[in-house]
């Protein structure tokens, strides 16, 4: 078994024994008979091969193989060492179990045996050189086998010792990557969720937040208090499905939730979690629903009763107009005969714009280019005396597939509900996606507050003194009956009506 580790922190050891040795024996090399002139060269070669491996590990240092080369050239240094310094009588022979040890650690079960078994032989033929000692004196025997003994004894408890770091090294290792993949598993779940994830502690404070909790409020959550970000939350209660209404930015937004305690595994609660999602989408879609609903009843209801209201005005009208040319009223009633005729055609317009809101229909498609139908428009309003200035970017090409007359009466009455809204001059502005295929009408006429933007499309719903409540009814349903759908923006001054078209209604020419 390879079982390599860093020997940095081992040679910083050997140097360290080095430099301890190499001051003892300076200091005692003259007045010592211990060291030989051949120790000055072993010493050399231990500090020359310490550089050169350092030197060699920094440039290869995955290399096993300068490992087992500097051992091996430590232990043939060491048995120089102890050669020179007595023999059996070295005070050197320690650096034997301390180099089997570092083998071991380096080097693992295979290290270990080799190293051990080399530094046996080598010993054995030291102790046994010429002049051989007695072999059965018992000193010999104790002087002999003692320190082969310490040396197989510090062999298995060394790699007993480096078995034991490995076991704990790959348990720890287990235990670092379980948790780096649950962390990495906690992580993703928290970017993944649909829905944001608040969690606080006792008190309330927020203790982290995911990603789409940050999106949602536009602000970073960690360390506010909860009740700071939901003001209407009462943190004692316990929610398990509510909603509330939040205004940022001038705009409302809606959110479901759910406030709930988190337990431990005793079951102590150590803090609290916040679940909610922004519904705000949601919400405006079962508006519109209800507000389809409506209007759906409203003009079934009115179909009927708009031909009942039409046929009798016809008739009125008629006879109004006959009385006028007959001359069958008196001078002093002619003003009423005025009146009568103004009223009574201001009342069928009126049925006229309800039965189009009842009954809008396609009426016969042909392509329109809305470049020429704005201008159009633009001419007559201007000849009406209104005060605008009507900006027009759109592709000269860009057509709709609509019935003209129901195209242009949804461009007018929206170009026209903005210059009612406002006196003075009205600024005006259209453009267009045609890839998404929306179109974008856009003034200055005052903007609309959120309370009145809810309703403005329900039929005879007016802020104008003199206003009917049928034009954006009318437009609404209309662009309906095409597939489309018609939705408003509106910031301080400025209101933006979007017109958005099936793919089959919307065409750019080249």
């Amino acid at each position: 078994m390879n079982f390599q580790r860093n020997p940095f922190h081992l040679r910083l050891l050997k140097l360290a024994l080095l430099f301890l040795g190499t001051i003892v024996f300076a200091a005692s090399y003259h007045r010592s008979s211990l060291f030989e002139p051949a120790c000055i060269f072993i010493f050399v070669g231990f500090w020359f091969e310490t550089a050169l491996f350092f030197l060699l590990s920094q440039r290869f240092p995955e290399k096993n193989s300068l490992i087992w080369t500097e051992l091996f050239l430590d232990l043939l240094l060491i048995n120089g060492l102890v050669f020179f310094t007595g023999g059996r009588e070295s005070p050197f022979i320690f650096l034997y179990p301390l180099l089997i040890f570092v083998a071991s650690f380096l080097l693992g079960r295979r290290g270990a045996d080799i190293f051990t078994l080399a530094a046996l032989i080598f010993y054995s033929f030291i102790y046994w050189r010429p002049p051989r000692p007695r072999f059965l004196s018992a000193e010999n025997i104790i002087q002999f086998f003692v320190p082969l003994g310490a040396m197989g004894l510090l062999g298995v408890m060394a790699l007993k010792l480096t078995e034991e770091v490995r076991k704990t090294q790959e348990k720890y290792q287990k235990t670092s990557r379980a948790l780096f993949q649950a962390e990495e598993l906690h992580r993703h779940i928290l970017r993944s969720l649909a829905s944001g994830l608040i969690i606080t502690d006792l008190e309330f404070k927020i203790v982290s937040a995911n990603q789409v909790a940050q999106k949602i409020f536009s602000q970073d959550l960690e360390g506010k208090r909860l009740n700071q970000i939901v003001p209407n939350l009462d943190p004692q209660r316990r929610y398990q499905r509510e909603e509330l209404c939040l205004r940022q930015n001038g705009q409302e937004k809606y959110i479901g939730y759910s406030l709930f305690p988190l337990r431990d595994e005793k079951g102590n609660v150590f803090g609290f979690g916040f679940i909610f999602q922004d519904i705000t989408e949601f919400k405006e879609q079962e508006r519109r629903l209800r507000q389809a609903e409506h209007l759906a009843a409203l003009g079934t209801m009115a179909s009927g009763l708009v031909h009942e209201i039409k046929n009798p005005l016809a008739s009125i009208c008629g006879a109004v107009e006959f009385l006028k040319e007959g001359g069958l009223v008196a001078e002093e009633g002619k003003p009423l005969l005025k009146i009568l005729a103004r009223e009574g055609a201001r009342l069928d317009k009126l049925v006229s714009d309800f039965l189009l809101f009842a009954r809008p229909g396609e009426g016969i498609p042909e392509k329109v280019n809305l470049k020429n139908l704005l201008e159009e428009i633009k001419e007559e309003l201007s000849l009406q005396g209104w005060d605008f200035s009507l900006t027009v970017t759109l592709p000269q090409g860009l057509c709709l597939l609509a019935e003209k007359d129901r195209l242009k009466q949804v461009f007018l009455n929206l170009i026209q509900n903005a210059l009612e809204a406002k006196e003075g001059r009205v600024k005006i502005k259209i453009w267009a996606h045609p890839e998404k295929g929306e179109i974008f009408i856009k003034d200055n006429a005052g903007g609309i507050p959120p309370e009145i933007r809810k309703r403005i499309f329900e039929p005879f719903f007016t802020t104008k003194p003199q206003g009917t409540g049928l034009g954006l009814a009318v437009v609404y349903s209309l662009v309906k009956n095409w597939g489309g759908t018609l939705t408003v923006q509106s910031e301080g001054e400025e209101t933006i009506f979007v017109l958005s078209f099936p793919e089959d209604k919307i065409l750019l020419e080249a």
